[in-house]
């Protein structure tokens, strides 16, 4: 247990000293949007790059790792759902909202410095193939599923005479462009297709190239998650917490278990391990992107990411003291 301490220990005094510093205003309010900003824009990009142009998979199939991985993000989600339908008597699209914060995990800020203490190099290596699928996967679906959602409660507002007019309908080809667009401006998407390209070609990453993404990657751990605790104060906590409280289980008990479950019976160890614990990591400030982006279910996703972080403490710790005696 030391070892497994010694191992989540710095990662929640990071998150913990960015959240101080954020109540202690010892640096300006847009200090946090900057730091996010350089992780997204610069260090995790190189990070990947490097990762994925100098990875060593074995002859394990990415294929079952994505299932895997997958097995615990498709139960969580409709369990949101379901959760934020009856607990809190939600609309379609917050209730969708609520499925993106039971499944949505923070692969990025929490993640990869999880992965990289707990399980090294080869760890980092593993939850770059999940990365590298996991956020077009999660963005496409989720993206459906809300253009989805508000259609059918402008449908129903109309059938019940709280609108005007019917409801537009929601064009496949227009949201799979916009979707596409988005992705067109993520920076992590071509750090992952400039890494995996690099690799093709079979170059070593050395020299002054190879040593400033190296000097990059370094500070994307530390880095994402004192950005993580100098953004919680953003989003308070509002409302009944029952509903938050009980997605938040679902994002940190039932995603890892079910990625433990199914993953057993077709990963090699390392592997599973990477899989679990970044299923067991909090929920990611995405949530939150997509609540205020459709209006819907804001207050339930800042309360998650709040929620499911704190209690990552706990909960993550228990998760790699599992995968790391196994």
């Amino acid at each position: 247990m030391s070892l497994v301490l010694s191992i989540v220990a710095p990662i929640f005094i990071l998150i913990g000293l960015g959240a101080l510093v954020a109540k202690l205003k010892l640096l300006p309010a847009t200090t946090g949007e900057a730091l996010t900003q350089f992780v997204f824009l610069v260090a995790v990009p190189a990070l990947m790059f490097r990762t994925l142009a100098t990875a060593d998979f074995g002859e394990a199939n990415p294929l079952f790792l994505w299932a895997s991985y997958f097995a615990g993000v498709v139960p969580s989600f409709a369990l949101g759902m379901v959760a934020a339908r009856r607990l809190a008597g939600a609309d379609r699209r917050t209730a969708v909202i609520s499925g993106v914060s039971a499944s949505f995990s923070n692969l990025i800020f929490v993640g990869i410095p999880v992965a990289e203490r707990a399980f090294g190099r080869e760890g980092l290596d593993v939850l770059a193939l999940i990365i590298s699928i996991h956020l077009p996967v999660m963005m496409t679906a989720s993206t459906l599923l809300l253009e989805r959602a508000a259609l059918a409660d402008a449908r129903a507002g109309t059938a019940s005479g709280l609108t005007n007019g019917s409801a537009p309908a929601v064009s496949l080809r227009r949201t799979l462009g916009q979707i596409g667009r988005n992705l067109s401006r993520n920076a992590l998407v071509y750090g992952l297709l400039g890494g995996a390209l690099w690799r093709l070609t079979g170059l070593p990453l050395t020299g002054p190239v190879g040593e400033v993404l190296r000097l990059l990657s370094v500070t994307a751990g530390p880095i994402a998650l004192f950005a993580v605790g100098f953004s919680l104060p953003r989003y308070p906590i509002r409302g009944a917490l029952r509903a938050p409280v009980a997605i938040t289980a679902l994002a940190l008990l039932v995603q890892p278990l079910a990625v433990l479950l199914v993953g057993s019976l077709l990963l090699p160890p390392l592997w599973l391990a990477v899989a679990v614990v970044a299923a067991a990591s909090p929920t990611g400030v995405n949530a939150y992107l997509f609540a205020t982006y459709f209006r819907a279910g804001e207050g339930l996703s800042a309360s998650v990411i709040v929620v499911s972080t704190v209690a990552a403490a706990l909960t993550l710790t228990g998760w790699i003291a599992l995968m790391t005696s196994v």
